[in-house]
Order: C-alpha cells, then sequence, then structure tokens
C-alpha cells in the first residue's frame, strides 16, 4: 500500500518540476525577454502579463526586466553657466526601459541584461548631460523672477534621448532639486545686482534729464508765444489810446481854460470820492476853485492865482 502512495507522490513531484521547467510568468510592471540556448531574436520579447509557457529551464530562459519608473539622483555638481558663474546643482532623473518602441526592451538587455546593470551607464550620461545643458544657460536663465529653468530641464530630456534611446532606455523626465551658490558666486551677484541697479538709475537719470529738457523747451516755446501776443496786444492798446487820446486833445485844444477848468474839477471829486479831512490852503489849484470866482472875474482859469505866488 505504501509503494503506490510513493510512486504517485513521485509522479506528482516530477509533473510540479515539469510544469515549474516549461511555465513562467510575467508581471504588470515587467516585460521578459525569453532566450533560446543563450540566443535573442525579435519574439523573444514577452510584453503581455500572466503565465507562458516555454521549454524546459536548460533550453529557454527568460529574464523579467521591471518597466517601472527608476530614479538616478546626481551629487551637487558645480556648473560654470554662460556669462561666467558658477552654480552648485543637484538633480536627478526617471528613467526606465524603452517599451514604446518594439525593439526596445531586446536592445535593453543586449547591453545590460538588467536594471541594475544600466545604472551606471545611466548615471555616466546623465551627470554629462545636465553639466553640459545648465552651462548652456546664463545664470539669470536659472535663478530668479525670469528663470527659464523648465527649458534647461527639457533640454536635458533632449539630449538624453538622443542619447539613450538608441540602448533602448527611456529618458522621462529632469528635475533640478537643489541649487546653491557658492561664496564667489555670491558676491559677484551681488556685484552684478549693484551694477544692473546703477544701470537701471543711469537710464532713469537720463529720461528724467531729457523730460526736463523737453518740459522747459516746451514752456520756453509757449511762454514766447504768450509773450509775443501780449506784446502786439500792447501795441494794439496802445495805439488805440493813442487814437483816442488825440481826438480828445484836439476837442480840448479848441478850449484850453475850459480843458484846464474841467481837469481841475476831475482832479477834486477824484480826491473827495471817499470821506478825507483835507487841511491845504485854498488859494492853491485847484482848491481855490471851492471859494467860488472872484469879483468880476470871467473865466476860472483867470481866477487863478499865477505861479510867482
Amino acid at each position: 500500500m505504501n509503494k503506490p502512495v510513493t510512486v504517485a507522490t513521485g509522479i506528482a513531484v516530477i509533473a510540479l518540476l515539469l510544469i515549474f521547467s516549461t511555465t513562467y510568468t510575467v508581471r504588470y510592471n515587467e516585460v521578459a525577454v525569453k532566450t533560446t540556448f543563450g540566443g535573442i531574436t525579435a519574439s523573444s520579447v514577452v510584453t503581455r502579463p500572466g503565465l507562458h509557457f516555454r521549454w524546459p529551464i536548460f533550453i529557454d530562459k527568460v529574464h523579467p526586466l521591471d518597466t517601472r519608473l527608476q530614479l538616478v539622483e546626481s551629487s551637487l555638481e558645480e556648473i560654470a553657466t554662460a556669462d561666467g558663474l558658477q552654480l552648485v546643482v543637484r538633480a536627478f532623473l526617471l528613467w526606465r526601459v524603452d517599451t514604446a518602441r518594439e525593439d526596445g526592451p531586446l536592445e535593453f538587455f543586449r547591453r545590460f541584461r538588467s536594471v541594475d546593470g544600466a545604472l551606471p551607464q545611466v548615471d555616466s550620461a546623465f551627470r554629462s548631460a545636465f553639466t553640459g545643458g545648465l552651462s548652456a544657460f546664463r545664470f539669470n536663465d536659472l535663478i530668479g523672477p525670469e528663470s527659464r529653468l523648465t527649458d534647461a530641464e527639457d533640454a536635458i530630456v533632449r539630449t538624453l534621448d538622443g542619447t539613450l534611446r538608441a540602448m533602448g532606455i527611456e529618458p522621462v523626465a529632469v528635475g533640478i532639486s537643489q541649487v546653491l551658490y557658492p561664496p564667489r558666486t555670491s558676491r559677484a551677484v551681488v556685484e552684478r545686482m549693484k551694477a544692473s541697479r546703477d544701470v537701471i538709475g543711469d537710464s532713469e537719470r537720463t529720461r528724467g534729464t531729457a523730460e526736463a529738457s523737453r518740459l522747459r523747451a516746451e514752456a520756453s516755446t509757449r511762454a514766447e508765444i504768450i509773450r509775443a501776443f501780449t506784446v502786439q496786444r500792447q501795441e494794439e492798446i496802445r495805439a488805440q489810446g493813442n487814437l483816442q487820446s488825440a481826438g480828445y486833445l484836439a476837442q480840448m485844444s479848441q478850449d484850453e481854460e475850459l480843458a484846464v477848468f474841467l481837469l481841475q474839477l476831475d482832479m477834486i471829486r477824484k480826491s473827495l470820492e471817499s470821506e478825507t479831512t483835507f487841511v491845504v490852503p485854498v488859494d492853491r489849484a485847484p482848491w481855490f476853485l471851492l471859494q467860488g470866482p472872484p469879483t468880476g472875474a470871467v473865466s476860472p482859469a483867470a481866477a487863478a492865482p499865477s505861479r510867482s505866488e
């Protein structure tokens, strides 16, 4: 009775070993490369997840490759920018086995055999690409409100794409995780900021001087226009006054004594317009008119005292 059980157990073990040696599983996050007697062909890549069959293990061997994102991070690297300043930068790269192309996993396996085997090559290519890529940008392109850091990261990805795609590697993204200033760069940045502010100040000063000159010239032009108009108007008024005075003098010259009398009355009227007290001798012109005409006088001018008096 023990013999049949032993035979059955042996058969089961052999069956399990046979199944194990002729099947393999591809996970959802893997792509497998199956080699036959160590050789590979275009059909050696298996991308469909699940259970698959193969020849016994001594004929076919299966090599799984992880297709998830892999991370490579650089150490702090000192980089010279395009305008001669220094930055200390740390960056990272996200990459994976290139499954977008049919021959991507096959080329990756030919070169590296495994993800761990590709790390040194990826790290070296990444270090070269990101130091060279950032060196093509100026300091202000990487730091400050007008930073083009995203453009620099995209440029590094494009450089890596041209290098790593041929190896079956897809560079997905590059990021700059840390930027530091060496002491000499900090001093240079301060000097550049000071020089930049000086340039802005000189520009504004020049602009202000030019604007002031323009305003002065405009004001001078307007003043000349107003002055010319005033002089012209003054001459017009003077000419009009001369014309009117000429007519008045012509009328007054017809009776000089009457003209003198009227002028004296006008002077008295203007002097007494306000409440004013005068203490003056009444024998002086024109106040002698307040006494009335002297007896027997025929004209006001005749009643006026002579200058000799």
